[in-house]
């Protein structure tokens, strides 16, 4: 099927990659809040299906999610509802990783205009998908005259990715995730495309 837009119908197989790259991060608490917290992640940054695309080829095989400034999550509710069936220390954790990623991504929106894209999340599990996705993108993007595309990476990420890509890092800081967590190096990446 090759290149598609990223639909409603692909949040759950987003969801299971994020937990199959990045569930050990979340070691210790119980396999149904894991999934819980990585579908998360896949709606808070399905904002704009416009600039969101994926591979399905084997089933999905890889996702870029991205959207332009002034787009928000609207996952809310979900992620409300969803907490109820949770302990309070599972709830705990929730709102600190829901602060993890809303940190990152103010800290992205700060270098932002309103011409720019944010990527903001982007993953592949067959090689070479994860470039197509990103010359589609790139290519969208300056035929609607987007000025730059932002990101932000953090140690669990393949932050040289980016930088052969043409990603210049414009900010570096760290951010905690959970309290009882070290600090995770995060990057802010932008790519002029004009």
């Amino acid at each position: 099927m090759g290149i598609r837009r990223f639909t409603e119908q692909d949040i759950a197989q987003a969801g299971q990659m994020a937990y199959d790259v990045w569930s050990y991060e979340l070691d210790g608490v119980g396999d149904a809040f894991n999934r819980f917290i990585h579908e998360y992640l896949v709606r808070y940054y399905d904002v704009n299906r416009r600039y969101s695309w994926c591979v399905d080829e084997d089933g999905l095989d890889a996702f870029l999610l991205a959207g332009c400034k002034a787009d928000a999550s609207r996952c809310d509710d979900w992620f409300s509802h969803g907490l109820s069936g949770f302990s309070r220390e599972e709830r705990d954790i929730a709102l600190q990783y829901r602060d993890y990623l809303t940190r990152n991504s103010h800290a992205v929106r700060r270098f932002m205009t309103e011409n720019d894209v944010q990527m903001g999340l982007f993953m592949s599990r067959v090689s070479g998908t994860g470039r197509r996705l990103l010359d589609n993108l790139e290519r969208l993007c300056r035929r609607d005259g987007v000025g730059s595309l932002y990101l932000w990476a953090d140690a669990t990420c393949n932050v040289s990715y980016y930088e052969k890509n043409g990603f210049e890092m414009m900010a570096r800081f760290e951010n905690g995730m959970l309290s009882d967590k070290p600090a995770l190096d995060t990057c802010v990446f932008r790519k002029c495309l004009n």
